[in-house]
């Protein structure tokens, strides 16, 4: 089976990460994975590169780049995949015409609610019928893309998230090489600086606790929002500790030196940080959006805030820092067997080539 995975960029970020360790698991399972962007080369392209996958990427500076769709047809002509894969909305839709044109089947998917960008819902609402099948993360989006996009839900497949599970990490040793102490109470962030990630809603919640809490908040990442949240550091009217760490290779260190994981988004899909939390056995606060419910109704042992602010935030997380150790102990143990269980990569890649594998049956009998 030769497969185009087309996503919209190779930048550092939940869809580009989740579909690279997508395509390498389906190399290992003898699918022939050509997995490209729309975009230029970026640091997912190397690193996929350098697993023994082949890339291509097609050059895109803007939406209305017509080169790039020219460059995809051309791509899609010479590797002659037997369907397309296509992830987020620009790829969703350059997917779909260039599937159309050369006869080629795709199939398309959604990762999240899309509550920003009304002309996002509204291309794929007018080309998202070209899909063989579409492919979701969890009921929630699936009920959403038949609600807004108009797709039957015969057409939708759910494929369960899932998540490496960690090799062993020394949490000390993890703490010395983040210059965080023993005693130091550690709240986690990870991910792309973003206005969605509601970042400004985690620095009010430390400087809520700031003297009732001896707590650290350790933000790992980049993106355009990181300039507006240190000047809000710069300008705290209170002395909150809040470390901004480099975007991070691997978040493994800095969630074994964590005792909690807050997660504000106003929006996501199914996100990345908050599964390899789960899998790191690290308590989660986080927002009550449809991905993080979708894994608190499969039984993820989540602490979701429904109520708007920063105080429920807050008051989570200060019964997390009062339990005893011994509770604490019980609740990390319990997190982590959840993930091992439930967050399966097997068990995407199997469900992934079940529909792959269902759309090439229909299209042979064609």
């Amino acid at each position: 089976m030769r497969v185009a995975l087309l996503v919209t960029d190779h930048e550092r970020g939940g869809t580009p990460l989740r579909l690279s360790r997508l395509a390498q698991d389906l190399t290992r399972r003898d699918v022939d994975v050509h997995f490209g962007c729309l975009g230029r080369r970026g640091p997912v392209t190397d690193a996929v590169e350098a697993a023994g996958i082949t890339t291509f990427t097609c050059g895109a500076t803007s939406a209305a780049n017509l080169g790039a769709l020219a460059r995809l047809a051309t791509h899609i002509r010479r590797i002659r995949p037997e369907l397309i894969h296509t992830a987020l909305t620009h790829a969703n839709v350059a997917g779909r015409m260039i599937g159309l044109i050369q006869r080629v089947p795709v199939i398309g998917s959604t990762a999240t609610i899309e509550l920003e960008r009304a002309w996002h819902r509204a291309v794929e609402r007018a080309t998202i019928r070209r899909d063989r099948a579409h492919i979701v993360n969890g009921t929630a989006v699936a009920d959403y893309v038949t609600r807004v996009y108009g797709l039957p839900r015969g057409r939708i497949h759910i494929v369960p998230p899932s998540v490496t599970v960690p090799e062993s990490i020394d949490r000390s040793t993890a703490r010395a090489e983040l210059g965080i102490s023993a005693a130091e109470f550690v709240v986690a962030w990870c991910g792309r600086f973003d206005r969605v990630k509601q970042l400004p809603v985690l620095i009010r919640i430390a400087q809520h606790l700031y003297d009732q809490a001896a707590m650290c908040f350790v933000l790992a990442g980049d993106g355009p929002d990181r300039p507006r949240v240190e000047k809000m550091l710069r300008e705290s009217p209170v002395p909150v500790d809040v470390r901004l760490l480099d975007w991070q290779d691997s978040i493994s260190p800095v969630l074994t030196a964590a005792d909690a994981f807050l997660f504000p988004s106003s929006t996501e899909g199914m996100p990345n940080a908050v599964l390899e939390a789960l899998a790191h056995g690290v308590p989660v606060v986080g927002s009550d959006i449809p991905a993080l419910r979708d894994l608190k109704r499969a039984g993820a042992p989540l602490t979701l805030v429904s109520q708007l602010g920063f105080r429920p935030y807050a008051h989570e997380l200060l019964n997390i820092f009062n339990a005893t150790p011994s509770r604490k102990l019980v609740k990390q143990r319990a997190i982590s067997d959840w993930a091992r269980e439930h967050l399966r990569p097997e068990a995407t890649v199997d469900t992934t080539l079940r529909v792959y594998e269902s759309v090439l049956h229909r299209t042979r009998r064609r």
